[in-house]
């Protein structure tokens, strides 16, 4: 299993306190945020932090860019040579900015991922609430149409039944997964109360990378027990 790390589960903390906490963890991959680490436009720092993974023996993943595929398609080029600086695996975008079907982003979405592909990338988008992926019908369709890839991750307003439902769908076209204990509210929680859960996701989601985030009170500390819940579904996934 890659086990790894969403940077902007901790905005205040900065890249070098992220690649510590990661080698502390036993997290060996990191998806960095676009918004606060590492800004498409600063790629002296960007290469910087590239160069401090590698010294570390960490993998930048992916690069979550804030690009909404509903914006300007222009704005999307930045990242994507961000992404290309960093050597990730994929680029992450926005799927829109409402749950309703765009064709204006469905199209720039098959752009990012046309143009992505020249450049060696993969074009994610996370299923996230309030864009078109928070419908798994419409995210799948998405998926198919323009050949994006999909994170999963849980959306606390629907049932556990109705989370796997959406990742079996998904899983075609399946990234990655984002990892957290969240129920209504965005009341967050520690991984391990949500063990039976996680345990039914990553049996459907297979080997793909497990990237955790939102960690409870946003308190680093609580990373450790995450981490080590995730390895925990490591091991059990790998005796079934």
């Amino acid at each position: 299993m890659k086990k790894g790390l969403v940077s902007i589960s901790f905005r205040k903390l900065s890249p070098e306190e992220i690649v510590e906490l990661c080698v502390k963890t036993g997290l060996k991959y990191i998806e960095w945020g676009a918004d606060v680490h590492l800004r498409p436009e600063n790629i002296d720092r960007i290469k910087a932090v590239k160069t401090l993974c590698e010294d570390r023996g960490l993998i930048p993943i992916g690069y979550g860019s804030y690009y909404n595929a509903a914006d300007d398609f222009d704005k999307f080029l930045p990242n994507l040579e961000a992404a290309c600086i960093l050597g990730t695996e994929y680029i992450r975008i926005w799927g829109g900015k409402t749950a309703a079907y765009d064709k204006v982003a469905e199209d720039n979405i098959g752009r990012a991922v046309s143009l992505a592909k020249e450049r060696g990338l993969t074009v994610c988008l996370e299923c996230h609430r309030w864009t078109m992926t928070e419908d798994h019908v419409l995210a799948v369709k998405v998926a198919e149409t323009t050949g994006c890839r999909l994170h999963f991750q849980p959306n606390p307003d629907i049932t556990f039944e109705q989370n796997l439902d959406a990742l079996k769908a998904m899983k075609p076209h399946l990234c990655a997964c984002h990892v957290f204990a969240w129920e209504k509210g965005n009341v967050r929680f520690p991984l391990e109360t949500q063990r039976r859960q996680w345990s039914g996701y990553a049996e459907v989601a297979g080997d793909v990378p497990y990237l955790l985030e939102f960690v409870a009170n946003d308190d680093p500390v609580n990373l450790v027990a995450d981490a080590a819940e995730l390895a925990y579904l490591e091991r059990l996934i790998s005796k079934r």
